[in-house]
């Protein structure tokens, strides 16, 4: 099908809608933005209270260290192989079946 005559009047009226969008979108965009919010879970707050006291316990418990360096030096500690050996299957996970 060809359309031969579609008249001034219609080519006026797509321009003028088309303008009138685009004058519409540009408002949009200049207006203020609306203020971000943000809402944290009660996990999320728990998170937060646990890594609090976290941040407050001490990176090494100096009094076990001071108790271990006196065993050593009186000659009292006596570390267990299959305790050592155990601790390091579970740390590495090779204590389980796949």
């Amino acid at each position: 099908m060809k359309i031969t005559h579609l008249g001034s009047g219609m080519i006026d009226a797509y321009k003028a809608r088309n303008d009138k969008n685009k004058n519409k979108n540009i408002k949009q965009n200049n207006s203020a933005p609306e203020s971000d919010r943000a809402e944290i879970s009660s996990a999320g707050k728990e998170l937060q209270t646990y890594r609090a006291k976290l941040k407050e316990m001490p990176d090494v418990r100096q009094e076990r260290v001071e108790a271990l360096k006196t065993r050593v030096k009186n000659g009292d500690y006596e570390p267990s192989a299959e305790k050592i050996s155990e601790g390091i299957l579970k740390e590495r996970h090779l204590d389980t079946r796949v």
